[in-house]
């Protein structure tokens, strides 16, 4: 079933369309990591739940469920390598 506020992708301007399963790489201070786009999520742009402006959460995980990474879109780019 479609979920509106559950978006299966997300295009991210400059850097194109990003896909839920897709996997992402992180070299935070030199250690290697994979992580994987578990979810994305539309949720109110401040705590004020009569917000009407969604931003999109992107919900990430390591391959052994053991860190979960929940970011908005400007932190999510530091995921992208240009090649």
């Amino acid at each position: 079933m479609y979920d509106p506020y559950s978006p299966e992708s997300w295009d991210i301007e400059g850097y194109g369309t990003v896909y839920v399963d897709d996997s992402f790489f992180d070299d935070d201070e030199n250690v290697l990591s994979w992580y994987y786009l578990n979810e994305i999520t539309l949720e109110p742009v401040t705590g004020d739940p009569m917000e009407t402006k969604l931003e999109p959460v992107f919900w990430l995980n390591d391959p052994d469920l053991n860190n979960t990474l929940e970011l908005c879109e400007s932190e999510f780019k530091a995921y992208f390598h240009l090649h």
